[in-house]
C-alpha cells in the first residue's frame, strides 16, 4: 500500500495515476471514494454536518481501504489532522509530496469542489500540517514546478530502495527525533535479518546479545548478518529480569571493548524484553553510542518494549531506574517467535496490546475483543495482527513524544500501580499480572473519581478476563506508598494515568489517600 499525502495542489491525484500505471495497481482517491460512499459531495458535507463530522467519516474510509487490497492511495491534504489515521498509515508506505503554498494556490485557487479554499486562516493551515505530513512519511518529494511524470519517477526511484520483506510483512515507520526507522512484523524474518539491517559500509563487525533460550534463533541471525559480509561476535546473557543490572552491563561491555567495536559498528539484539533491554543499554552507552538492532522473541517486546528507545536496567531499589534513550536502526520481529515462546512474555504482550487498546482511539480494542481466543492460543495469524496494530499505536505517539514528556506517558497506563505491585510481592518476572492489575485498578480509579461509569471497569474487566489475565488482588496500601517513592515519575506525590473515556487518556492525575485505598478495596473485590 502506497498513500500519497501533501497538501491540496501538491499532485498527489495526478502523481498517483502515474504511480499505479507503473506499478500496476490500483488508483483510489480517498476523497472520491467517500463521495462514491455518501452519494454526496464533500463540498455539501461540510456545509451541512460540518468539518468535525467530514473528519470522522475520512477516517473510517481511510481505515478501510488502508487494511484492504494493495493500491496507490491519495489522501486529503487534512486527512492526517486525525492522529488515529497517522497511526494506522504507519504500516504502509507514506510518500509526502511537498508543494510551497503560494504554488499550491496557484494550481486549486478556481477549484469549487475544495471546501478548505474558503478558510480565512489557509495558510495557518498550510503550517500546521507540515509537521504531520513529514511525521510519517518514508519518501518526500518535492513538486514545485515540476511535471506530474517527473515526479512519479523520483517517487519511484525511492521505492526501489526501501527494504524488501514477505508478502504480508507489516513494515511499520516510526519517526522519533533520534532517528527514524522500520519495525518489521511478520513471519519468515529471521533468515533476512542481514539484508533488513541498516545499510551501511562503515559496519565492519556485529556483536550479537542474544539470549541464553533463544540460540537456534541467534543461529539464523547470525548466519544471515555474515552472509553480507559482517563478521559476527555472539554474546550469550541470561534472559531474566533479575540479570538485567550493572553487572550485566560490565559484562557485555566487556566483550565489546574485546573485539574493538566502533560507533559505526552494530550491536544486535536477539531475546526476549531483558535482553533488549541490556543491549540497548550498552549500545547506548559504548564508545557514547554505537547502532542497535532489536530482533525481540517474545510478545511483550515485540507489541511495545522494542519500539520507542528506551532500554534500562535495575537495581537493588527498583526496577529500570537506570536507563538510556537511544533508538534502534531496526526492529524485527518474525511473530512466529513469539508463538513459539508463550512460557516468556506472552501475557505481559497481551497486557500490553490491552494496554494500548484501551489508551487509544482506534479499533484495537474491537479486534481484540473479536481474536482473544486466537490470542490466548498464540494462532500466529491473530498475533501477526494484534502486534502490527500495537506497533501502529505506540510508533505514532513515540514518534511525536521520544521522552515522554508529554503524549507519551500515556504509555504508562496501569504501569504505576503495577510497578509498586511488583516491589510489593517482590516479583522480577512480570508475566502480565501486574499490569493488567495496574489497569484494573487505575480504571476504578477513574470511576471513583467520576471519570469514567461502571461500563468501561466492566469492559477492563471482560477484556483481561478473556485474555487469561487477572483482574482482582490483595495490595497493603502502606507497601503500596513506600513503593510509589521509588516511581520514575513521582513529582510531588504519586501521579496516575487515568481515563476518562475509552481511548480518552489523562495524565499527572493524583489522589487522596482514602480514594486510592478505596481503589483497593476494589480491586480485592471478585
Amino acid at each position: 500500500m502506497i498513500v500519497l499525502v501533501g497538501f491540496m495542489g501538491a499532485g498527489k491525484t495526478t502523481v498517483g495515476h502515474v504511480l499505479a500505471e507503473r506499478l500496476g495497481t490500483p488508483f483510489v482517491d480517498s476523497d472520491v471514494y467517500i463521495e462514491q460512499q455518501l452519494g454526496r459531495s464533500i463540498v455539501d458535507v461540510f456545509a451541512a454536518e460540518g468539518e468535525e463530522h467530514f473528519r470522522e467519516i475520512e477516517h473510517r474510509s481511510i481505515n478501510e481501504l488502508v487494511r484492504g487490497s494493495d493500491a496507490v492511495l491519495a489522501l486529503g491534504g487534512g486527512a492526517l489532522g486525525d492522529p488515529r489515521t497517522r497511526a494506522i498509515l504507519r504500516k504502509t508506505t507514506v510518500v509526502y509530496l511537498r508543494v510551497d503554498y503560494d504554488e499550491a494556490l496557484s494550481r486549486v485557487h478556481q477549484d469549487l469542489f475544495r471546501p478548505m479554499l474558503q478558510r480565512a486562516d489557509l495558510d495557518q493551515t498550510y503550517s500546521r500540517r507540515l509537521q504531520a505530513y513529514a511525521e510519517v512519511a518514508a519518501i518526500q518529494v518535492d513538486t514545485n514546478g515540476r511535471r506530474p511524470d517527473a515526479v512519479a519517477l523520483d517517487v519511484l526511484r525511492e521505492l526501489t530502495r526501501l527494504p524488501s520483506t514477505p508478502p504480508g510483512t507489516s513494515n511499520i515507520l516510526v519517526t522519533p527525533v533520534g532517528g527514524t526507522y522500520y519495525a518489521h512484523v511478520g513471519r519468515q524474518l529471521l533468515d533476512l535479518a542481514g539484508t533488513l539491517l541498516p545499510t551501511s559500509t562503515d559496519i565492519e563487525q556485529a556483536v550479537i546479545v542474544e539470549s541464553d533460550r533463544d540460540t537456534s534463533t541467534a543461529d539464523r541471525v547470525a548466519a544471515s548478518v555474515t552472509a553480507q559480509g559482517i563478521s559476527v561476535t555472539r554474546v550469550p546473557v541470561p534472559d531474566t529480569e533479575a540479570d538485567k543490572d550493572l553487572a550485566a552491563v560490565g559484562y557485555v561491555a566487556d566483550q565489546l571493548a574485546d573485539v574493538a567495536l566502533h560507533t559505526n559498528d552494530l550491536v544486535v539484539a536477539v531475546g526476549g524484553e531483558p535482553v533488549c533491554d541490556l543491549a540497548g543499554f550498552v549500545a547506548a552507552t559504548f564508545n557514547r553510542g554505537t547502532r542497535l538492532a532489536l530482533v525481540p522473541t517474545t510478545l511483550v517486546a515485540q507489541a511495545d518494549s522494542a519500539i520507542g528507545g528506551k532500554n534500562a536496567i535495575n537495581m537493588p531499589q527498583g526496577r529500570n531506574l537506570m536507563g538510556t534513550i537511544h533508538q534502534p536502526t531496526v526492529v524485527i520481529a518474525d511473530v512466529t517467535t513469539a508463538c513459539a515462546n508463550v512460557e516468556r512474555g506472552f501475557r505481559a504482550g497481551l497486557s500490553e496490546i490491552a494496554k494500548h487498546a484501551l489508551i487509544s482511539r482506534s479499533d484495537l480494542l474491537h479486534v481484540l475483543e473479536e481474536s482473544s481466543e486466537g490470542a490466548c492460543s498464540a494462532d500466529v495469524d491473530a498475533v501477526h495482527q494484534l502486534v502490527s496494530r500495537s506497533v501502529e499505536i505506540k510508533a505514532d505517539i513515540v514518534s511525536r513524544d521520544e521522552r515522554a514528556t508529554a503524549e507519551r506517558i500515556v504509555l504508562n497506563y496501569g504501569h504505576t500501580f503495577g510497578h509498586a505491585m511488583d516491589l510489593v510481592t517482590g516479583q522480577q518476572e512480570d508475566q502480565g499480572q501486574s499490569v493488567s492489575l495496574g489497569m484494573m485498578a487505575a480504571a476504578h480509579l477513574a470511576r471513583r473519581q467520576g471519570r469514567v461509569g461502571d461500563d468501561v471497569v466492566d469492559r477492563h474487566r471482560h477484556l483481561l478476563s478473556r485474555l487469561g489475565l487477572p483482574t482482582s488482588g490483595h495490595f497493603d496500601l502502606e507497601a503500596m506508598q513506600r513503593a510509589w517513592l521509588r516511581d520514575k515519575k513521582y513529582r510531588h506525590g504519586v501521579r496516575f494515568v487515568v481515563l476518562n473515556g475509552l481511548g480518552r487518556a489523562e495524565t499527572g492525575v493524583t489522589a487522596s489517600t482514602d480514594m486510592l485505598a478505596d481503589v483497593l478495596d476494589d480491586l480485592a473485590r471478585r
